[in-house]
Order: structure tokens, then C-alpha cells, then sequence
């Protein structure tokens, strides 16, 4: 999508936005970190047309207060939770609120820029510029000193179906870094995770061989691997991936989960 100013559709976009929930918790820096939340619901139309096609969206959005809040909220709003991931590159840093009112008022001004053209040319085909997006996210429990990030993430742009996915992140309390593989396990441990995960799907899809899978629709035309999309655990890791990621639509997302004695010889103690 084509780089648009913030303030674009400002008014109309935030006259429309609903929040509810937490607000941004400046008192209490000091106490333990905790977590609250912001929801965010709004509806806009793609043109002034009174049969005009909408986009909705949906924000439900866990944010951090208390000790670390600051570092471990802008961590979260960096991270790619929120699709397109506008905030990454964001210099200044912005509440929790303000930042989810930026997303919003960029994303209505790419739908009304990129689509309102299209919608231009082709309003016998309205419903497919209608569009869904919506993000839920929670908080666990993770291992010792890290909590796990999730957010169930939905997005229809048109076609014949939506995309869901699962968006997880670990994120460790005292410093708000999220943890990436590297940090989980020691060098060298790619050939061996790669290894358990292949024997996690056969076992999955009752197969033999990599063959068998690929036969069955996963990992077909590509070399299994290790997602950084995985969920830190006090006794497993769960790896996820997404719709269409490594198997057809229909399959869904997919998830394997391996178990710590499996992994011992490659987890950092």
C-alpha cells in the first residue's frame, strides 16, 4: 500500500472509533507488571455512497502497566501483532491509545486511497470491497520470567474466505525483549529442532516419511523448518503455523507441540 500521512481522514476516522476498556496508566510505575485492556471498534464507509462497501475493524488490545509497562508497550506495538505492521518504524514513541489510533487512521486512509480507485471502476463487484479485520489478544503465563503475547488475528479482504491466525510472542518482564529461537535454544540446534518438528508432524498426520506428508499437502515444494512463531511453555513449546503457511487453506493453521525432555539436548539451561 502506498505511504499515506497519518493526520489523512483524521476527523472522520476518529469520530467513528469506539474505545472502551483500560486507559494508558501513568501511575504505578513501580508496582509489579500487570496488564489491562483497550478495545477499540469502528466502521467506516469506503465511499459517501449510501449502498457504499465498509471496512470494520476490531481491536482488543492487552497492554502493560506497572513495572516495565513502557518498554515492554512499545515492544508490543513494534512487534507485528497489528497487520499491516504500520508502527514498526514509528520514531516516536506514543501511548498505547494514541498508537492504536494512528493504526486505525492509517489503515482507513489506505482503504480509502487503494480501494476507493478500484471501487471506482467495478461497483458491480461492492462486496468485495468490503473488509474484516479484527485482533483479540491475551496474556499467560509463560516459562520463569517470560509471559506469552497471543493474538488471535482475523482479516477478509474480499474472495472466498478470511485468513485467521495466531500471532504469538515471548517476551521476558524484566527487559521486554521478545525472545526469538536463538535466545531458547543453543548454536547449532537448527538441524535438530527441524528433525523433532518432522517427527511431530508424522505422528500428527500418522505417516512415515517426509514423502508421506509432503503427500498429504504439508511442506510441499518447500524444506520443513522451525517457525518463530512458537509459544514458550513451562513443560512444552507449541510451534504454530499459520493458514496457508505450510499447508493448503483447508487444513488450517497447524500446531505441534514437543515437550522439553524431547528438547533437553538443545534447550539453554
Amino acid at each position: 500500500m502506498k505511504k499515506l500521512i497519518y493526520h489523512l481522514f483524521a476527523a472522520s476516522a476518529l469520530c467513528s472509533i469506539i474505545a472502551c476498556g483500560g486507559k494508558d496508566v501513568k501511575e504505578g510505575e513501580d508496582a509489579e507488571l500487570a496488564f489491562d485492556s483497550i478495545i477499540k471498534d469502528t466502521t467506516v464507509s469506503l465511499t459517501n455512497e449510501i449502498s457504499s462497501p465498509k471496512a470494520e475493524i476490531h481491536l482488543n488490545i492487552k497492554y502493560a502497566t506497572g513495572k516495565n509497562a513502557t518498554v515492554v508497550n512499545d515492544t508490543l506495538l513494534r512487534s507485528g501483532i497489528l497487520t499491516p505492521d504500520y508502527l514498526a518504524n514509528c520514531q516516536a514513541k506514543q501511548g498505547v491509545s494514541m498508537a492504536l489510533d494512528s493504526f486505525l487512521i492509517k489503515y482507513i486512509a489506505d482503504y480509502r486511497n487503494d480501494l476507493g480507485r478500484l471501487y471506482a471502476m467495478d461497483k458491480e463487484h461492492s462486496t468485495s470491497y468490503h473488509i474484516q479485520y479484527s485482533c483479540n489478544t491475551d496474556v499467560r503465563p509463560g516459562r520463569k520470567d517470560v509471559f506469552n503475547y497471543i493474538a488471535e488475528v482475523y482479516s477478509y479482504a474480499g474472495g472466498a474466505h478470511g485468513i485467521s491466525m495466531t500471532i504469538a510472542k515471548n517476551i521476558q518482564k524484566e527487559t521486554g525483549k521478545i525472545l526469538k529461537l536463538s535466545d531458547v535454544f543453543v548454536p547449532g540446534y537448527e538441524q535438530t529442532l527441524n528433525d523433532l518438528i518432522v517427527n511431530q508432524f508424522l505422528k500428527k498426520f500418522d505417516v512415515k516419511s517426509l514423502k508421506e506428508l509432503q503427500e498429504k499437502g504439508v511442506f510441499v515444494d518447500m524444506e520443513p523448518y522451525a517457525t518463530e512463531n512458537f509459544i514458550l511453555k513451562d513443560d512444552e513449546i507449541s510451534f504454530i503455523y499459520c493458514d496457508t503457511e505450510i499447508a493448503p487453506h483447508a487444513m488450517g493453521q497447524i500446531t505441534v507441540e514437543i515437550g522439553n525432555k524431547e528438547l533437553k539436548q538443545i534447550l539453554k539451561q
